[in-house]
């Protein structure tokens, strides 16, 4: 938005400002807040309020929202959703999880439950994106993380798996936070990565491509798009080293099948003179998807490290150092296998997600 002074409006499809929405809640808090809504409506005898983007971005707790925007009403010192509890401490992850599973569930006859289970969630929980079960807490050195919880439904150990590439990215040279993988009351593992939006206990500010690219939705858009973002805006003294990252991330998602590369799982931190790449997260194998949503050049978003290897002078790569940035990705994937073992999957698991990383046993064979 220009610094004008007259109103600006968002497009009606979308609700409210690509920026806002960075700091709103996704599916899984916006659930939790649904929820909450409902059970106050049955207490108070009243028709549920629809809860519309702005309910959505306020509801959100201060310490926990995502990037550095804070709101506050005009006359006031007290940030919005000034609440102390917000994320709290790693030992009570246990019962964090627990609750989250049974809110993952479709339907709650028990209300003095859900309303037990709303009241220990919905503040850690309702900042963050995606669909699946999460929650903040902080660690003992007073760091912000997220625990990524198993669903009641899942049939798989997704904690594990985006552990696992996890550990593989870092591997590749991928730029990933800290994280831990922990087993607590299920069959199933919870991922805990630290939120890379905070830095030394300082708010980093935070935008997604869609909002920075002023896209409305991801099909059709292209990782040549991302790297045309960084040499336009990107931060001078960082931008060719954040385009050969971000050509090793793009060879590592197709490396794994990390196919949900929407553009609201990509992002950017603020840095001295524009844009930094951010840490890579949500990065996971994709046994339900056969292409990735977005293209690896301008047309074509099939999973092939050769169309990602003919792309490399987009991102200022000579063909040599790109093809040694592929050789690099593919040996650390080299060992999805060993390293999901390690991380306790079940062989039948392996064997369900093997599909996964077909580009990458693809290249390997020929």
């Amino acid at each position: 938005m220009s610094l004008d002074e007259h109103p600006f409006f968002p497009k009606p499809e979308l609700g409210n400002f690509g920026i806002f929405l960075d700091s709103s809640p996704d599916r899984w808090g916006q659930t939790l807040m649904k929820r909450r809504e409902a059970l106050q409506a049955k207490d108070e005898k009243r028709v549920p309020r629809t809860l519309y983007a702005w309910d959505f971005l306020i509801g959100v707790q201060d310490f926990t929202r995502q990037g550095a925007l804070r709101f506050r009403l005009t006359g006031t010192d007290t940030f919005l959703g000034d609440e102390k509890m917000a994320a709290p401490p790693v030992t009570t992850l246990r019962e964090l999880e627990a609750v989250a599973y049974q809110l993952s569930s479709r339907r709650i006859d028990d209300l003095d439950a859900l309303r037990k289970w709303l009241a220990v969630l919905v503040a850690p929980g309702a900042s963050l994106g995606g669909a699946r079960p999460k929650a903040n807490f902080t660690e003992t050195d007073g760091s912000l993380w997220i625990g990524k919880f198993p669903a009641r439904d899942d049939d798989r150990d997704i904690g594990a798996w985006e552990y696992v590439v996890h550990t593989l990215a870092r591997k590749a040279g991928v730029d990933v936070p800290p994280a831990k993988l922990i087993r607590l009351n299920n069959d199933f593992h919870t991922f805990c990565v630290q939120r890379f939006d905070r830095l030394q206990g300082q708010r980093r500010f935070y935008a997604s491509a869609m909002t920075l690219l002023r896209k409305e939705q991801s099909e059709g858009t292209s990782y040549l798009e991302l790297a045309q973002f960084l040499r336009a805006q990107g931060d001078a003294a960082h931008a060719d080293a954040d385009l050969a990252q971000l050509f090793r991330r793009v060879a590592f998602n197709v490396a794994v099948g990390n196919r949900d590369d929407h553009l609201r799982n990509h992002g950017f931190v603020l840095g001295k003179t524009g844009w930094r790449l951010a840490p890579a997260f949500d990065v996971n194998p994709n046994i339900d998807k056969g292409e990735h949503v977005l293209n690896l050049d301008d047309v074509d978003n099939r999973p092939s490290l050769e169309t990602v290897l003919s792309t490399a002078v987009f991102y200022g790569l000579a063909d040599t150092k790109a093809r040694r940035i592929v050789e690099e990705v593919l040996a650390a994937v080299d060992g999805w296998r060993d390293a999901a073992r390690r991380a306790h999957i079940r062989g039948a698991d392996i064997e369900l997600t093997a599909g996964a990383f077909s580009a990458h046993a693809e290249l390997r064979a020929s």
